[in-house]
């Protein structure tokens, strides 16, 4: 399906984490926006993306003071930012790995890391 415009903005070294670069997809009209939020095939194709292409996380803007969140750390996610889980972008950084370093772990599992843990 032909969605229409989509703006890429690229930051190599961004403030919060030098060793990453941020790719930020924008939709190009607000209804587009919503409709990158709202769709469980969009968000998959987007989470997708960002695991082909070895990417930490997966950010959704939803017009709003918040992001949601459909991959982090080589996992599908739902999460907002801030939320719960992440009070704000410089909380969910800290989680982001250093080159040659292992991810540190989060202050409290999410729902796609229990339900793994319970299989």
């Amino acid at each position: 399906m032909q969605i229409g415009y989509v703006h890429l903005t690229v930051r190599f070294a961004p403030a919060l984490h030098p060793h990453h670069a941020s790719l930020e997809f924008s939709a190009a009209t607000s209804r587009m926006s919503r409709l990158f939020e709202h769709s469980v095939s969009i968000r998959a194709a987007f989470a997708g993306l960002t695991a082909a292409s070895g990417g930490v996380c997966c950010l959704l803007d939803t017009e709003r003071h918040t992001f949601r969140m459909c991959w982090l750390h080589g996992e599908a996610i739902d999460e907002t930012v801030p939320g719960p889980r992440f009070a704000d972008f410089r909380d969910l950084v800290a989680t982001w790995p250093d080159p040659g370093r292992e991810i540190r772990p989060t202050r409290a599992p999410h729902a796609v890391g229990r339900a793994a843990q319970d299989r």
